[in-house]
């Protein structure tokens, strides 16, 4: 027989059901080339799965570089002709499983068709199927799950892998009972100043103990730098002022280290600090919630982070990415429905903030471009917010002469407000020609039940439907669409009220905070994923010391079942119990671990 026919009939024997889908499938997706070494290699569109040169040496170096932990299932994104899957299973023992994805049955056949496969392959689980197959035979395969991807391969099934893996993420998080400390470095000043608050609300609604590292104190000692007149001096000592403010933020985490460091956009951690956090072993995230095409320092930050979540996809992903970022996700924005919901306002309210038309926000070019063609009409325009310095042709409509607007007021104005615009900034005319992210401002004004009218996003239509959100491509029609609009308010109540619903559904900080630490617990099983789990609880850790270490499962269960126990917790616990002479050797020994930790845990 062929090398095809032995290993599907090989296959057969432990899947059957694969290996006649194998059969069916048909093969010609790979271009199967020869290597120098005369291994056959892979290409597929044009580009190789496989080393030219020498795709068995490409695959041991590529296990090689996977970490694993003993017990956990290892699931393999991408296929190719399996030289780096015979490479995994060589190198990692037999207590680990692993389960392979396969999207497209051809590469499988393909792959069948170039040599004979050996024992190693009897060691893999088989993950195939729809996205929801795959999904549920990957979760069946055990905890706790660890996602490697070789990424060549990979790359022809990107969709399909990502599909899979937020499934994953998302059973994760629903199975998510442990509590974690996080603590929060928000910015000193700035836009992601509001939505650090959110973060921080809605990991702590999730049960999470959190600390907010709060920089916005030194706002005002900051600011002052700005008055410097020479540009030399002022840069300078804002360096300065950033290198202080992170070795605070290091000291801090020093005192009281959390099991994960969470940035907001302009934190004040420059990159030696997130060196120093690596090399002790922190963990960190870094939510970049700003338009990476106007503001790119995460140039410089791009490789000091373990994980980036991003509120635009490509190019902005491959870009980081090839800065030197490891991890990158896409995380859009959210609202909070604690804040933003719909009001009950007063008659005296609605007089004060209310209109037909009104826009909350700075007065960035493309707005003082566009507003002075929506004043003189026959409907009533507010525009509130501040930076509208100069718009002489928009004094008549600015409110409280340009004052910053707080969270409370843009409330009433969303609730107060027949038509609420939304337009995007932008540093040019017009509306953004590369427009793709959705701002914070499109989920606030859907929490609150209010109707709006933004600028077209190539991200909205997966957030936002047609019937939760009227969209115009065109600073021209805008005033034609809000015309439109004025004459049809039942078609905007119902727009609106869908819109809350699809916010409260899946578009709220809880949301985004759960999916964040969902994909950190996967890709960190031993670490995030294992308190996630719960697998740091006292009956879960009782359990297992039970039977090799009862003296420490009977500390334990002096604890609530529930709660999350660590070595320092636990140490304590047993010097409550008396004299040294009356500890046990394991207890002795607990404590000596604990004296180390404490003696080393000093970062600055």
């Amino acid at each position: 027989m062929n090398s095809f026919e032995i290993n599907i009939s090989r296959l057969a024997q432990r899947d059957p059901a694969l290996a006649a889908a194998i059969r069916q499938s048909g093969r010609g997706t790979l271009e199967i080339v020869p290597a120098r070494t005369g291994m056959m290699s892979a290409r597929a569109n044009g580009r190789w799965i496989h080393s030219a040169y020498d795709p068995i040496k490409e695959a041991q170096a590529w296990a090689e570089s996977q970490t694993h932990q003993e017990g956990e299932t290892i699931v393999v994104f991408g296929v190719g002709l399996l030289y780096h899957v015979e490479a995994l299973c060589a190198r990692l023992p037999r207590t680990v499983t692993i389960v392979l994805v396969v999207s497209d049955l051809r590469v499988l056949a393909d792959a069948a068709a170039v040599r004979t496969w050996g024992d190693w392959i009897d060691r893999i689980s088989w993950a195939w199927g729809t996205t929801e197959a795959i999904s549920e035979r990957v979760a069946s395969a055990g905890h706790p799950l660890r996602l490697v991807t070789y990424a060549p391969a990979a790359a022809l099934h990107a969709d399909d892998h990502r599909a899979i893996e937020t499934a994953l993420q998302r059973r994760v998080a629903t199975q998510a009972g442990g509590q974690l400390r996080i603590a929060v470095v928000g910015p000193i000043y700035g836009g992601s100043l509001p939505i650090t608050r959110y973060v921080v609300s809605a990991l702590e609604s999730l049960g999470h103990d959190v600390r907010w590292l709060d920089h916005s104190v030194h706002a005002t000692s900051y600011q002052q730098l700005e008055l410097l007149k020479n540009s030399q001096h002022r840069l300078a000592l804002q360096s300065k002022y950033a290198e202080m403010l992170s070795r605070v933020t290091m000291a801090q985490l020093a005192e009281d280290p959390p099991d994960l460091v969470l940035s907001l956009a302009q934190a004040p951690l420059i990159l030696p600090a997130l060196e120093h956090l690596r090399r002790k072993k922190f963990l960190t995230a870094m939510w970049f919630v700003e338009n990476y095409r106007h503001l790119t320092y995460w140039q410089q930050l791009a490789a000091g982070y373990d994980f980036w979540f991003v509120i635009q996809q490509e190019p902005c992903i491959a870009a980081l990415k090839r800065a030197g970022a490891k991890d990158v996700r896409y995380l859009p924005m959210a609202a909070d429905p604690s804040l933003h919901r719909p009001l009950e306002l007063t008659k005296e309210e609605r007089e004060e903030y209310g209109s037909d038309v009104s826009f909350v926000g700075a007065g960035y070019a493309n707005r003082r471009e566009i507003f002075p063609r929506l004043v003189g009409h026959d409907w009533t325009f507010k525009l509130w917010g501040n930076e509208w310095e100069g718009a002489t042709g928009l004094t008549s409509v600015l409110q409280r002469n340009g004052a910053r607007v707080d969270t409370d007021t843009c409330q009433k104005i969303f609730n107060a407000s027949s038509v609420n615009l939304n337009l995007h900034s932008w540093a040019g005319t017009g509306l953004d020609p590369e427009g793709d992210f959705v701002n914070p401002r499109t989920f606030e004004l859907a929490a609150c039940g209010a109707f709006q009218l933004a600028d077209r996003r190539s991200l909205m239509p997966d957030l936002l439907a047609e019937n939760e959100i009227a969209t115009l491509s065109s600073p021209e029609a805008l005033p034609a669409e809000i015309t439109r609009w004025l004459h049809e308010p039942a078609q905007r109540v119902a727009m609106a009220a869908q819109a809350r619903q699809r916010v409260l559904a899946e578009h709220t900080y809880q949301h985004r905070m759960r999916d964040l630490l969902s994909r950190i617990g996967v890709a960190s099983p031993d670490r995030i994923g294992s308190i996630l789990r719960g697998d740091r609880q006292a009956e879960t850790l009782a359990v297992a010391a039970a039977e090799p270490f009862p003296s420490v499962a009977s500390v334990l269960r002096t604890f609530p079942s529930t709660q999350r126990v660590e070595l320092k917790q636990l140490a304590a616990q047993i010097r409550s119990r008396g004299p040294m002479g009356t500890l046990s050797r394991e207890d002795l020994m607990l404590l000596m671990l604990d004296e180390y930790r404490s003696e080393t845990k000093d970062l600055v």
